[in-house]
């Protein structure tokens, strides 16, 4: 996928090989000689490079962009492939900025953002492809740490319960799915693209978790330490006791099957989520 950018800019680009620890310490030097240095790698490879990007990285606080690709299940490439670890494996390191785009387009703006950033920061993103978007479309940087609200809930005069699904790129859709099955049932939901993993947007949680009856959060990713720890962290930091529900994948190796198959062998479809809600909606 990179092939295209190395005929155009051959002087700027550069192919390490196999060999993740390198190539960040690489991206290390480039940062502290005053470059703006991307490095293109996928989710499990960075598995092999987490102490180069704290210790070279993180610790010095260099700009280095980190663009995570293959993050979330990848399908028949089987359990060494999945990359649904690397939010934990990131999540903990200091001065890290971590984003997650809902199509193409906000990828863009993510790369804008990171490369304005006085700091490293990582941008994760799927192997399936999002949906089509129009690139003559011109688009700016996000403020960083503000999340985007795509759903609002319907008004709540005389309605059911409100729930706010917290969700992360490619799992906005199962969100959507979600909701249009609770709608049969009178819950409202609003629906946010989180956006930002870290930093996560306390002042918009802080404010729905006030008024809802449950957050939902939504990740193709590992829940230990995931995003949503994330969220349930800054919660309980801003002392709201909201109640969270959290979707993604267990504490558990994947094992291998198409990207439908291993989201249906996990419950994570709309009706199970829905089925799953409102039991807790009318329980708690």
């Amino acid at each position: 996928g990179l092939e295209p950018f190395e005929a155009k800019y051959p002087e700027r680009f550069f192919d390490v090989g196999i060999c993740e620890s390198h190539a960040v310490v690489f991206a290390a030097g480039l940062a502290a000689a005053g470059f703006r240095p991307v490095f293109a790698v996928y989710s499990t490879f960075l598995q092999r490079a987490v102490d180069p990007v704290m210790h070279d990285v993180c610790l010095q606080n260099l700009p280095v962009l980190f663009c995570v690709d293959r993050a979330g299940v990848v399908g028949s490439d089987g359990p060494t492939h999945h990359g649904i670890y690397d939010i934990p494996m990131l999540r903990c390191l200091p001065n890290l900025m971590i984003m997650q785009p809902k199509d193409a387009l906000e990828l863009v703006a993510m790369i804008k953002t990171a490369l304005l950033h006085d700091g490293p920061a990582a941008i994760r993103y799927p192997r399936d492809p999002g949906p089509a978007v129009d690139f003559s479309m011109d688009v700016a940087p996000l403020h960083v740490g503000k999340a985007e609200i795509v759903t609002e809930p319907p008004d709540g005069s005389g309605a059911g319960p409100l729930v706010w699904f917290w969700a992360l790129g490619d799992m906005l859709t199962l969100a959507a799915d979600t909701a249009g099955c609770l709608a049969a049932d009178r819950v409202r939901v609003g629906i946010v693209n989180a956006r930002f993993i870290k930093p996560v947007d306390a002042v918009k949680l802080k404010k729905q978790a006030s008024q809802a009856a449950l957050i939902v959060t939504i990740e193709n990713g590992a829940l230990a330490g995931g995003f949503c720890s994330a969220v349930r962290e800054t919660l309980a930091a801003c002392g709201e006791r909201c109640q969270v529900v959290s979707y993604g994948w267990a504490d558990t190796f994947v094992g291998q099957g198409t990207t439908d198959q291993l989201l249906a062998d996990a419950g994570l479809t709309p009706a199970k989520m829905a089925g799953d809600i409102l039991r807790l909606l009318q329980t708690s």
